[in-house]
């Protein structure tokens, strides 16, 4: 009988540790400090690397700053938007004269093979809107070309709060 009380007890006790100790959803957002990469961008880019300010509302989920074997680097940050969407800016370039096929390589990668429909002009730059492969989710881009350098903005939030962001970018000093 103190066996069974033993088990009853252990199984309670597993039971509020199920309930309490984690949390209620697998899919939590994690903020991250975004701004520091944005900052190593801009120090190692050859390119004026473009960043919402520093006081953006939306939470931010990830960021960081990735050398190319090209010699190109990428810089990315991806937040949370208030619908409760992802989106994200990502930055490459200047692409050398021998990487060039790989400029379009990396949009379509980054676009999901986005399909062009129209262009939108946002904080005066000229964007070409992509619609991407929908599996796993729904993927929308902007994608905007400048001496060189691709930036593109994408991910599952709508188009307004993707042009919301793009609204945002503004050159962040090295």
């Amino acid at each position: 009988m103190d066996m069974v009380r033993s088990l009853g007890v252990v199984a309670l006790l597993l039971l509020a540790w199920m309930l309490f100790a984690h949390p209620r959803t697998p899919d939590a957002v994690k903020p991250v400090d975004w701004w520091p990469a944005a900052q190593g961008a801009a120090t190692a880019a050859a390119y004026p690397v473009l960043a919402p300010p520093e006081s953006f509302a939306w939470t931010a989920t990830s960021a960081r700053v990735e050398p190319q074997p090209d010699g190109t680097v990428v810089w990315r940050a991806g937040f949370y938007t208030p619908s409760q969407e992802y989106a994200a800016v990502l930055q490459r370039g200047v692409f050398p004269a021998q990487a060039a096929g790989t400029v379009q390589q990396w949009v379509d990668q980054e676009t999901r093979a986005g399909t062009p429909g129209g262009s939108v002009t946002i904080g005066g730059r000229e964007w070409t809107r992509a619609e991407g492969e929908p599996s796993p989710d729904e993927r929308r881009s902007l994608v905007a070309r400048d001496g060189g350098t691709v930036t593109i903005v994408t991910g599952s939030a709508s188009w307004a709060e993707l042009e919301q962001l793009a609204a945002s970018l503004r050159p962040v000093a090295g």
